[in-house]
């Protein structure tokens, strides 16, 4: 880069000078190939560009910056830009030119990403499912609803054997101990699907004992109600169902924030069961504990249905199926209490 004084500059006269707050330079620094290349003079007169493109005031007297405005404009002498490059300019080569469209399913390292592909992706999976994409979202839903959907269908299997099977009826009524068997081995399967709920398939495992033990548990329950009342039970339960999910889907009021209340009707509702053991069979107490039981699991579920839209972490569709399958066997039982008290009526 060679600096190349004005030649013109040098004869202005004395009182014109720089403006004395100006920081720019008053030579113009240029190839001189470049000034060749586009058929510049080298000898001409470049005091001009240098007042079209910094501003003429810069180079009035001190005292006086309005007034040489229009004798400056109107020795203005402009020279066309060149529209095309010169024959001599040669162009990048392809390798180092820039292009004109990017591949937007172009990957960090140029591999090429789409929806569809298997690879792990911690933009694209993200923590819980409201930052996933779309497509995560809903393989994450079908795949809670596709677990709950078995497990219902498991239950429903075992509690059909006592109605078709009276053998089994009479052994699960003659060995009640093993229903606190079942109860426990229950809670603890739970407890292990919860532990390793993102260890494949080893979750799997725990899950399918956890639901086979509740299963057990409640077809000894429903061996002790008549089998219209258990259908009607199950026909209320899934219209109930249906509808709190759909409106849970739709509605923009966060019902999360209502777990802290639910959870304490919860421990409530245990405590009012623990002291009914101690007081004679009451329908009307088995009505009144069926229908808060039945409002409180019907919170948990719209709770529950946001959550799995909303809260759970991608990789958690075990712990968030188990969720939704507890509320909707409670709220079972509970509408199971509330149809026999008005049958005992």
């Amino acid at each position: 880069m060679i600096l190349i004084p004005d030649p013109t500059f040098s004869k202005l006269p004395p009182h014109f000078a720089p403006h004395r707050h100006d920081r720019q330079l008053s030579t113009i620094a240029i190839l001189p190939t470049s000034l060749t290349s586009y058929n510049f003079n080298l000898t001409s007169t470049l005091l001009s560009p240098v007042i079209d493109i910094f501003d003429c005031t810069k180079f009035l007297p001190f005292d006086d910056t309005d007034s040489c405005a229009p004798a400056m404009a109107s020795s203005t002498k402009y020279q066309p830009a060149p529209q095309q490059d010169p024959d001599d300019y040669t162009s990048a080569p392809p390798a180092y030119g820039a292009s004109s469209s990017r591949d937007e399913t172009e990957g960090l390292f140029g591999a090429p990403r789409n929806s569809d592909d298997d690879i792990p992706d911690d933009f694209k999976f993200g923590g819980s499912v409201a930052e996933a994409t779309i497509d995560i979202r809903n393989q994450f839903v079908r795949k809670v609803y596709t677990i709950l959907t078995l497990q219902l269908l498991a239950t429903a299997g075992v509690s059909t054997l006592t109605f078709v099977s009276e053998g089994y009826k009479t052994w699960i009524q003659s060995h009640p101990g093993v229903v606190w068997i079942s109860l426990i081995g229950a809670m603890v399967f739970m407890g292990l699907t919860y532990w390793k709920r993102k260890s494949y398939p080893t979750n799997l495992l725990f899950l399918s004992l956890f639901t086979l033990a509740e299963a057990y548990t409640v077809s000894v329950i429903v061996s002790f109600y008549k089998t219209s009342i258990v259908l009607n039970a199950v026909v209320l339960t899934a219209g109930i169902f249906v509808f709190l999910t759909a409106f849970a889907c739709q509605t923009k009021y966060d019902f999360t924030s209502w777990m802290p209340y639910l959870f304490g009707s919860l421990w409530a509702l245990i405590m009012f069961g623990f002291m009914q053991m101690f007081f004679p069979y009451s329908s009307t107490g088995e009505l009144i504990y069926g229908c808060i039981a039945a409002l409180i699991f019907s919170g948990y579920i719209l709770v529950d249905t946001q959550l799995v839209l909303r809260h759970h972490h991608v990789e958690e569709e075990i712990a968030a199926a188990i969720s939704l399958y507890l509320d909707i066997i409670n709220l079972f039982l509970a509408i199971l209490r509330i149809l026999n008290s008005q049958s005992n009526n």
